[in-house]
């Protein structure tokens, strides 16, 4: 004999409360938003880290710049290695654009440049430094990291959220419980025999 019944919460019964439409209804929308949302989320935040990865535009160029200070020798660690390229760390360098004149500005180098090495910088037609572009592969690694964060995240979101609401609807059953026993209660057992 079998003792589950499915789709219990949608089964017309007359003993069944408002609390049980509502209850379904919740469990219904976190598994269509774990189902479709999550995936959509951790697309649109892997998508988005792409589209805004550096690229180079079509008047950017490089240049031989100097570094005017050491670099440090490690590069970041943590959320903003993630997010930037971990290979490299920001220093203060001297370039000079084609036809212009000495600038100096802070760019992206190896880690470890000394004082007075020569690195390769990138500028943009506006002969203004930009960040090294992103290696492809590293931003599409980085894209699926953050598109799984993101999922993860919103998952964790949607069931927190559905406990939230049943423990809310159980403690009103249970006070609903509580009253109707209250009234019923003190006239339980007083019948003569």
């Amino acid at each position: 004999m079998r003792t589950t019944m499915r789709f219990w919460r949608w089964r017309r019964n007359t003993l069944k409360r408002r609390s049980d439409r509502v209850e379904a209804w919740v469990v219904l929308v976190a598994g269509v938003l774990l189902w479709l949302g999550a995936p959509v989320a951790g697309a649109v935040a892997g998508w988005s880290l792409t589209a805004h990865a550096p690229r180079p535009g079509a008047d950017w160029h490089r240049v031989t710049a100097v570094a005017v200070q050491d670099a440090p020798t490690a590069p970041a660690t943590g959320w903003t290695a993630v997010a930037t390229d971990s290979t490299q760390v920001r220093t203060e360098v001297r370039y000079l654009p084609p036809g212009g004149t000495a600038h100096t500005g802070e760019a992206a180098v190896p880690p470890g440049t000394m004082a007075g090495q020569h690195v390769q910088v990138w500028l943009d037609g506006h002969n203004t430094l930009r960040d090294n572009p992103s290696d492809p592969a590293q931003t599409q690694a980085r894209a699926v990291v953050f598109g799984l964060m993101a999922s993860t995240v919103l998952g964790l979101l949607v069931l927190g959220l559905r406990g939230l609401v049943v423990m809310v609807i159980n403690r009103r059953r249970a006070a609903a419980l509580d009253r109707e026993w209250a009234r019923v209660g003190p006239r339980w057992g007083h019948h003569p025999a």
